[in-house]
C-alpha cells in the first residue's frame, strides 16, 4: 500500500494494523507523520480519529474533552484477530509463527523482547476431540511444569492449561533477576508481567490470585525487595491481596498493595498507553486506603494526598464525616523546621513538610487534630442519571451498600431526593434497608459535588427492545450487541457502548438473549412448513436488520401469513418467536387493545415482527366496532413513519411521535384487503397441507417442543454476523431485482417487495450450511409465483366481492323474477348502482344461493374495483318500492 512505512521501522505486528486500518472505508484515515488520522469518530462524527502508527491498539477521538471515544483495535477489526493458526501456520524456518502471530497482533507486544521465551505447541481437548495451536511457558528448566495459552479455542473451551504444579512458584522471563532494595510487581498473569516489563518494570507471574509464591520470595530474603503485591482489582484479587499481604508481613519482608481500577488489567493498559508513573502511584494510594483497619488511618492517606481540611469517606459501608484541625499544618512545619539537614539542597519546605506528615509522628499527630463523625449508616454511591427519552425525565440512580450485612440494592431517586439532609434521610429509610443520613447541608454539599460533577454518566432508557439507530446497537433485558459483539448488562443494570450508557425500560417484552444455536434444523424444518415456511424464515431474518435495510432502500415490506386450520401456521409463528428469545407467544390480537394499547403495541419493538393476529373478527358491539383496525392506516409502517400522534400533557403544540422500527407480519384465516397502494406492500403466502407426508406430524412436533433456550441463540448468530449478513443481502437483492423486472411482472413496488425477501433468503446462508444455492433459487421461484399471484390480486376483487357482485348480476339481471328489471338497485341514476344489503342477503337465501359473511363483505366492499365504492347507509328514493330506503352506493362502470 503506497505511504505506508517499512516494517523495519515499525514491529511488523502494528504495520499488519495499519494497513488494515488505512483499507477500512469506515475509518478514512490518512497518514500524517507517525500517526494515522482524520476519520469520523463514531461518538461524535468530527473528522479527528487518530492512532499512533508505531502502537495501533486503540483508535480514539482527539476531541478529549467534549468527546473522548476510543474503541481497541481488536474490536473494531475482529477478522484480522481471528482464525490465527489459519493465517499463520508455522514453517521450518517459523516453527512459532502463529504464536508470534498472536502475541504481535492480539497482545500487541514487541517480539524483539520477548523472543526465546516461549515455544508454540499443540493441545488436544478431550471434550471435542480437536487440537488446538498453543503458546507455552516454562516454569522449570526441566520443561515438566509448564503454562499454555490456546490460540483461537472454540466457544466453551477453556482458554489456559496447566502441566504440574506451580504452588508457591511464578514464572519470570529467562533474564529475571531482583537486586538489593529494587520493587517486585506480583501479577496474576504471565501476559500481565510481560506488558510491566515492556513498560522497564519488574514482575513475577503467580499465575493465579490463589497462589502465594512463598518459594520465590524465599529465595531472595534479605535483600529487602519490596514486595507489591499488584492483583487483578475483582473482588478474588481484593481478597487474596489482602491474604498475602499478611504473609509477607510474617516473612518479615516490605511490601504494599497496588490496587487496579476494577475490570482492567495489565497488558490491557499497556495496549492503551495508561501504564505511566502517575498511575502507578494512584494506584498504590488506593491500595492504601483499600488496607486501612480503621476509618481514622484511611482519612490519615486520604489526607496526605489530597489535602483536604473536610472530607466524606466510606469505611465498613457507612460514610464518615472527616474535619481536620488547622493547627496540624502548623505542628507539621515545626516538625520539618527542626529536621536534621541530610544534605539534599532540592528539598524545600514542601518536601520537608511531606516528610514529616509520612513520619510516625505525623500520623499520630493527625489522629490528634482529626474529628471523625459517622455521616451515613450505608454508602449510597452515585452510578448514573438515567434519561427517559419518551417520558423527558431523570433520575439519579445509586447502588446502595449495607454495613448491616444486607445485599447491595440499586435505587432510583428524584433529585427533589437529595436537596436536603432532611429529605435525603426520608428518602433512605423509604427506599432502602434501615438506611439513615446524620450529616449537615456542608456533608450533603460535598456528596453532591462527587457525585453530580461534569463527568457524570448519563445513560439513556428507552421503551422498546431491539435495534437502537443512532447508536447502532441492539438492546435487549440482559445482553445489547454492538458491531458483532456480545454485551452483557453490567453490575450497575445497563449496558456500556463505548462513553454511551443504555438500557431498556420496556418489562412487558422478554427476551432470552442466552439460548443455544445449531443450523442442524432447517432440512426438517423445509420438510414440515415448506417453501412457506422458509419465506417466513427469511422475512424473519431480514427484519432484524429491518431499519438498516429502510436506511438504504426506504422500505421493508408486509408479510401476510396465512393458512388452512391444522396446516402449521400457528407453529411455524411459534417456533420463529422461539428463535429470538419469546416463548409462548404467536402474535398480539388487535381486537383486544385500545387505541392507546395499539400504538403502544407498535412501538414495543424495533427490528423485531409485529405480529397481528385473527384481527378480522368483529365482536358486534360498539365498542369494538369503534376499535375495528382500517388496514390503510398501517402503510406509513412500510416506510418506517409514525405509528401515531399523542398530545403531551403540558403547554404548548409538542406532540410526541414515534416511528415504526419493527416489520409487520399479518397472520389470520382471512386474506386481508384494502386499497391499492395497501396489497402492493404486502407479500401474501399461504399455507396448506399439501405438502404434509407420512412422519411430517412427528417433525413438527420437535419444533412444538423447542423454547428459547435450545434454539434462541438463532438472535445471537445473526446479530453478531450481521455485516456479512446485509453484504449478502445487498448483493442478492440487486441481482434478484433485476431478475424479477425481466420477467412479465410489472408493478415496481410488488417487484421490491418479494426481491427484498428473496434476498433476506440468500442471507439465511450465513446461519445455515443447508440454505444452499439450490434452495435458494427455488425460495426466489416461489416467491416469483407470489409476486405474480399478487398482481393478479392487484387486478381483480377480492374474492368474496367478486362472489358478490357475480351474485348481484345472477339476481338482478340474469334471474326472471316477478319484479321489475334490476329490482335489486334502487338508483335513479344510470352511473350508480344502489343496493340494499338486508335485501341481498334475504334473496340469496331465498333463491338458493351462497350467503356470505356479511360482516366480512361489508369491511371488504368498500375496496371494489368492479364498481368503486361512492357511500354506505345512503338515503335513497327507491322507484321499485316507491319509498326511501339505505343503500350502499356504488359506481357503475358500465357505461365506461
Amino acid at each position: 500500500m503506497t505511504g505506508v512505512p517499512p516494517t523495519q521501522k515499525y514491529n511488523v505486528s502494528a504495520d499488519v494494523i495499519v494497513r488494515a486500518l488505512l483499507a477500512d472505508a469506515r475509518f478514512n484515515l490518512q497518514i500524517k507523520g507517525g500517526y494515522l488520522r482524520g476519520g469520523p469518530c463514531p461518538e461524535c462524527g468530527k473528522n479527528e480519529l487518530f492512532t499512533s502508527m508505531e502502537k495501533p491498539w486503540i483508535l480514539k477521538c482527539s476531541r478529549e474533552n467534549r468527546c473522548g471515544w476510543e474503541e481497541n483495535t481488536i474490536e473494531l477489526l475482529p477478522d484480522l484477530f481471528a482464525d490465527f493458526a489459519k493465517k499463520y501456520k508455522p514453517t521450518e524456518e517459523e516453527p512459532n509463527r502463529t504464536a508470534d502471530a498472536y502475541l504481535g497482533l492480539q497482545r500487541g507486544f514487541d517480539l524483539s523482547k520477548i523472543r526465546g521465551w516461549y515455544e508454540q505447541e499443540a493441545f488436544q481437548d478431550r471434550s471435542n476431540g480437536r487440537m488446538y495451536s498453543t503458546i507455552r511457558f516454562y516454569l522449570d528448566e526441566a520443561k515438566r511444569t509448564y503454562w499454555q495459552r490456546l490460540i483461537d479455542p472454540d466457544e466453551g473451551v477453556k482458554k489456559a492449561r496447566f502441566q504440574g504444579s506451580y504452588k508457591g512458584q511464578v514464572w519470570t522471563h529467562p533474564d529475571f533477576t531482583l537486586e538489593e532494595g529494587e520493587r517486585c510487581m506480583v501479577v496474576e498473569g504471565i501476559f500481565h508481567a510481560i506488558a510491566l516489563h515492556h513498560k522497564d518494570i519488574k514482575a513475577a507471574a503467580a499465575l493465579s490470585c490463589v497462589n502465594f509464591p512463598d518459594a520465590f520470595i524465599e529465595q531472595h530474603k534479605g535483600k529487602r525487595i519490596r514486595w507489591t503485591i499488584a492483583l487483578d482489582g475483582d473482588k478474588a484479587g481484593k481478597k487474596y491481596a489482602k491474604a498475602h499481604m499478611k504473609k509477607l508481613h510474617a516473612m518479615g519482608e516490605k511490601c504494599e498493595v497496588l490496587l487496579l481500577p476494577e475490570g482492567q488489567d495489565w497488558d490491557d493498559l499497556y495496549r492503551a498507553g495508561k501504564i505511566t508513573k502517575r498511575f502507578i502511584d494512584y494506584c498504590l494510594y488506593n491500595g492504601r486506603l483499600f488496607l486501612s483497619e480503621t476509618v481514622n488511618e484511611k482519612a490519615y492517606h486520604y489526607y496526605a494526598r489530597k489535602r483536604s481540611r473536610r472530607f466524606i469517606l466510606d469505611f465498613d459501608n457507612m460514610l464518615f464525616s472527616i474535619k481536620v484541625d488547622a493547627k496540624l499544618d502548623k505542628e507539621l512545619y515545626a516538625i520539618a523546621a527542626n529536621t536534621e539537614d541530610d544534605g539534599d539542597e532540592n528539598k524545600d519546605d514542601i518536601a520537608l513538610f511531606e516528610l514529616a506528615l509520612l513520619s510516625p509522628r505525623g500520623k499520630d499527630l493527625f489522629y490528634s487534630f482529626c474529628d471523625v463523625d459517622k455521616a451515613c449508616s450505608v454508602v449510597p454511591e452515585f452510578l448514573y442519571m438515567e434519561y427517559d427519552e419518551v417520558m423527558d425525565e431523570q433520575f439519579y440512580v445509586f447502588k446502595v451498600r449495607y454495613g448491616n450485612g444486607s445485599k447491595e440494592k440499586i435505587i432510583s431517586l428524584e433529585g427533589t431526593s437529595i436537596s436536603s439532609p432532611d429529605a435525603f434521610h426520608k428518602t433512605l429509610l423509604s427506599k432502602t434497608n434501615g438506611g439513615t443520613f446524620y450529616g449537615d447541608s456542608r456533608c450533603l454539599k460535598i456528596l453532591c459535588e462527587r457525585w453530580l460533577d461534569d463527568d457524570m454518566l448519563t445513560v439513556s432508557s428507552i421503551p422498546f427492545v431491539g435495534y437502537h439507530k443512532q447508536l447502532g446497537a441492539y438492546v435487549y433485558q440482559n445482553h445489547a450487541y454492538s458491531n458483532g459483539k456480545e454485551i452483557p448488562l453490567n453490575d450497575h443494570g445497563y449496558f456500556q457502548l463505548g462513553k454511551q450508557g443504555i438500557k431498556t425500560s420496556l418489562s412487558g417484552v422478554s427476551v432470552n438473549t442466552s439460548g443455544s444455536f445449531s443450523p442442524d434444523w432447517l432440512e426438517n424444518y423445509v420438510k414440515v412448513f415448506n417453501w412457506q415456511g422458509l419465506a417466513l424464515l427469511a422475512y424473519w431474518l431480514g427484519t432484524l436488520f429491518a431499519q438498516q435495510i429502510r436506511a438504504e432502500q426506504k422500505t421493508f415490506p408486509f408479510l401476510e401469513f396465512t393458512g388452512e386450520p391444522g396446516a402449521g401456521k400457528s407453529t411455524a409463528l411459534e417456533f420463529c418467536w422461539k428463535l429470538v428469545g419469546r416463548d409462548d407467544y404467536e402474535g398480539f390480537d388487535i381486537m383486544k387493545a385500545s387505541m392507546a394499547g395499539r400504538r403502544r403495541a407498535f412501538n414495543q419493538l424495533s427490528n423485531l415482527p409485529v405480529v397481528l393476529i385473527e384481527s378480522d373478527r368483529d365482536g358486534g358491539d360498539r365498542d369494538a366496532k369503534a376499535r375495528q383496525l382500517n388496514w390503510d392506516e398501517l402503510k406509513a409502517f412500510y416506510n418506517g413513519r409514525s405509528t401515531g400522534t399523542l398530545g403531551i400533557a403540558k403547554r404548548g403544540n409538542d406532540v410526541e411521535e414515534h416511528q415504526f422500527q419493527a416489520s409487520l407480519v399479518i397472520s389470520q384465516n382471512a386474506e386481508v384487503d384494502g386499497s391499492e397502494a395497501l396489497l402492493q406492500r404486502i407479500v401474501h403466502c399461504h399455507v396448506d397441507k399439501r405438502h404434509h407426508k407420512a412422519g411430517t406430524r412427528d417433525l413438527a412436533r420437535w419444533f412444538e417442543r423447542q423454547t428459547s433456550d435450545t434454539v434462541g441463540g438463532f438472535l445471537r448468530a445473526a446479530l453478531q454476523n450481521e455485516q456479512k449478513i446485509l453484504k449478502t443481502y445487498f448483493e442478492a437483492f440487486a441481482r434478484l431485482e433485476q431478475q424479477y423486472t425481466s420477467t412479465d411482472l410489472k408493478l415496481e413496488r410488488v417487484v421490491k417487495n418479494h426481491a427484498q425477501i428473496a434476498a433476506c433468503g440468500y442471507a439465511l446462508a450465513e446461519l445455515f450450511p443447508a440454505m444452499t444455492q439450490e434452495r435458494c433459487q427455488k425460495l426466489t421461484q416461489y416467491l416469483y409465483e407470489r409476486a405474480t399471484d399478487r398482481e393478479d390480486r392487484l387486478a381483480a376483487d377480492h374474492p368474496l366481492v367478486a362472489q358478490f357482485w357475480e351474485t348481484y348480476q345472477y339476481l338482478n339481471e340474469e334471474r326472471s323474477t316477478s319484479a321489475k328489471d334490476g329490482w335489486l338497485n334502487h338508483s335513479n341514476e344510470p352511473t350508480r348502482i344502489a343496493i340494499n344489503l338486508n335485501q341481498y342477503r334475504d334473496l340469496c337465501v331465498s333463491n338458493g344461493q351462497e350467503l356470505p359473511d356479511m360482516k366480512a363483505l361489508k369491511k371488504l366492499l368498500q375496496n371494489s374495483r368492479k364498481h368503486k365504492f361512492l357511500s354506505k347507509s345512503e338515503s335513497i328514493y327507491s322507484p321499485h318500492l316507491s319509498k326511501t330506503i339505505r343503500c350502499w352506493v356504488f359506481e357503475c362502470n358500465y357505461f365506461k
